[in-house]
């Protein structure tokens, strides 16, 4: 029971995972080092007590693991609607005509069921994001996560537990969708490359820092930021004034298709103080001025 509900630091599936708390901190070591004399600053705050023993980032703990013990209750169930909508997928791909043969087999059939599974998980991840800050009901539950007044690694967390269940029926609806369609058009459950349980798409974004985004280290991927959200661009999203831009998770084309993307050159302030209780945070609007 304790080991599932530290699961977000023990699983390599989950940005949170400690050994991207490493590889996070040698991003952050690397691009102070371009620049110490001006960037040093930066990371002896990363190191310093404050910055994790204050009553946001408190909150962000709290937060997680009553999310995670709810996600623990509701584990079978979210079973159970994965493979419902695959099922159903796959009769509706059954009206159109019989199971398919198998045309390709081998690496090449892995290579393109895992390409396809990471943009629809990330462009269903934008989508979601986005209408979060359309429609004021939303807002209402999404804004606790911007509430935060100190951004940690463990902000990603800070959701309102409705947010948590709205996130895991688009991963249900993602996943049982593609498991249907590849046991249709292939005749087999296609698998996704993984490493340690891991999409390899989720392990090479979160070694390249993705625990920065929320934190204060401005990394920007430069040129890249056109294809990938940087760090620097989810933080300006943090800010009172710029978040309505840069909704995107791990691709920036989204944002880009859609006229919301932004370079991380952006000029952001975070909320000055958190509510003092989680418990006012769920229950009421945090007005942001």
């Amino acid at each position: 029971m304790i080991e599932s509900l530290f699961e977000w630091l023990l699983d390599p599936a989950k940005r949170t995972h400690y050994g991207y708390w490493i590889s996070s901190f040698l991003v952050a070591l690397t691009w102070a080092g371009w620049s110490w004399n001006k960037r040093k600053g930066y990371l002896q705050s990363l190191l310093s007590t404050n910055y994790w023993c204050n009553k946001s980032t408190w909150q962000d703990l709290v937060l997680a693991l009553g999310n995670r013990g709810l996600f623990i209750l509701l584990g079978i169930p979210w079973l159970l609607l994965t493979l419902d909508i695959a099922l159903s997928t796959l009769d509706g791909w059954r009206l159109t005509g019989s199971v398919q043969e198998v045309l390709i087999t081998g690496p090449w059939v892995v290579a393109c069921y895992t390409l396809v599974v990471f943009l629809l998980d990330d462009v269903s991840r934008y989508g979601l994001h986005r209408v979060m800050h359309k429609f004021d009901f939303l807002w209402r539950i999404h804004q606790l996560h911007h509430s935060a007044s100190t951004l940690t690694p463990i902000t990603t967390l800070r959701l309102h537990p409705l947010e948590s269940v709205l996130y895991q029926i688009r991963g249900s609806l993602v996943h049982g969708f593609c498991a249907g369609s590849s046991f249709f058009f292939l005749g087999f459950q296609a698998h996704s490359w993984e490493v340690w349980g891991a999409s390899a798409w989720v392990i090479a974004f979160n070694i390249l820092g993705a625990n920065l985004r929320h934190s204060h280290i401005p990394f920007s991927y430069g040129r890249l930021e056109a294809l990938l959200i940087s760090p620097a661009q989810h933080q300006a999203h943090h800010g009172v004034r710029t978040m309505k831009h840069n909704y995107g998770s791990v691709l920036a084309i989204w944002d880009r298709l859609c006229n919301s993307w932004r370079s991380g050159k952006l000029d952001y302030q975070l909320p000055k103080q958190a509510q003092p209780l989680v418990k006012q945070l769920l229950l009421q609007t945090i007005p942001f001025k």
